[in-house]
């Protein structure tokens, strides 16, 4: 069988793969007859030889190319393959006409991430293998998504802490399955409450950091400030959660430099060192704000840092003021703090 496996929800991805390897001949055997091929470097000479190999005392063997087809989109055209006479395929233009030939004891699959229609080897290909397309649970979807995953695992989950989980990390449907299981051996036999995910799951406090950056920048302070005592109601430190908005902000400004440079978004994860619910909401939350709000925010920041270690001014009044200061756009009202 031919398989094309693609798009944005590689946790599902990788799961249906890890599937398909596990029927591959006696557990002993299993190495044997997997063999996985990196797209950016695989031939079409390694790929048929691979596929053409008799399976080794096992009725099938699996093949998987990974990354293939993403050498063929329009933001990766640089590297593509070309050859003479400008044909877009290159040395792949053979790959359908061998699609038809690949021996009946090989099961043949492609692993990509998101892939647009008009990649010219997936039209080429796309008559002759079956292909799912997987895509990240959104909004309501997601919710159901963790309800179906904790009933599968035997966790019991009440609503609310399916919304926290949710909202904390977003579409990760990886980081959500092992917090999943983080949760239940923490409740083992019982309920996962709200409250579980809030103590444990340490992507609700990055993003009730997130909530008052937004909230503090917006314009709505009694949010912003009512967010940054939650925190400190957790046994946060005020000095943690100045360092914290400040290091969010820096990301923010980062962020925003590498979108002006046009850095492929594959990238911006890396230069960030950000990965998942956290790179997601950075990304969104640069776009509302402009550059020079950003640096004015940042020697804000940095200025209530330098009153707290430099004169013993009450550090969660600093923060109050600061909060007041950012959302309110009034002038020196950090050092007003200071008292005369």
């Amino acid at each position: 069988m031919l398989y094309l496996l693609y798009g944005d929800d590689t946790f599902t991805i990788r799961e249906t793969l890890s599937s398909m390897k596990q029927e591959v001949g006696p557990p002993d055997l299993r190495d044997v007859n997997v063999t996985v091929l990196d797209g950016d470097q695989a031939t079409f000479d390694r790929l048929t030889a691979t596929c053409d190999t008799v399976p080794f005392m096992a009725e099938k063997r699996l093949v998987v190319m990974q990354g293939l087809l993403s050498r063929f989109e329009r933001r990766t055209q640089s590297r593509a393959p070309r050859a003479a006479g400008g044909d877009a395929l290159g040395e792949w233009k053979g790959l359908p006409d061998y699609l038809t030939r690949v021996p009946g004891s090989t099961d043949l699959v492609f692993v990509e991430g998101p892939l647009a229609q008009a990649n010219p080897l997936l039209s080429a290909i796309r008559p002759y293998v079956k292909a799912r397309t997987f895509r990240v649970p959104r909004a309501g979807e997601l919710r159901q998504w963790i309800r179906r995953r904790a009933a599968a695992g035997g966790i019991d989950i009440e609503p609310r802490a399916v919304d926290t989980l949710a909202e904390a990390i977003g579409g990760d449907l990886g980081v959500i399955n092992t917090e999943l299981q983080k949760l239940s051996l923490y409740r083992w036999g019982h309920t996962v409450r709200h409250e579980d995910v809030e103590e444990l799951v340490s992507y609700s406090k990055e993003a009730n950091i997130f909530e008052a950056v937004d909230a503090m920048m917006e314009g709505r302070p009694e949010l912003a400030i009512r967010l940054v005592h939650r925190l400190l109601q957790s046994g946060r430190p005020p000095s943690y959660v100045l360092a914290m908005m400040a290091r969010q902000v820096r990301l923010l400004i980062l962020a925003k430099e590498l979108r002006s440079e046009r850095v492929p978004f594959d990238q911006q994860g890396k230069r960030l060192g950000l990965a998942g619910y956290p790179l997601r909401k950075t990304l969104d939350q640069e776009k509302m704000f402009s550059a020079e709000r950003l640096l004015d925010v940042h020697r804000k920041l940095l200025e209530a840092d330098v009153m707290i270690k430099t004169t013993g001014t009450d550090e969660e009044l600093v923060l109050d003021v600061l909060i007041a200061e950012v959302s309110t756009g009034r002038a020196a009202g950090v050092r007003r703090a200071a008292g005369p």
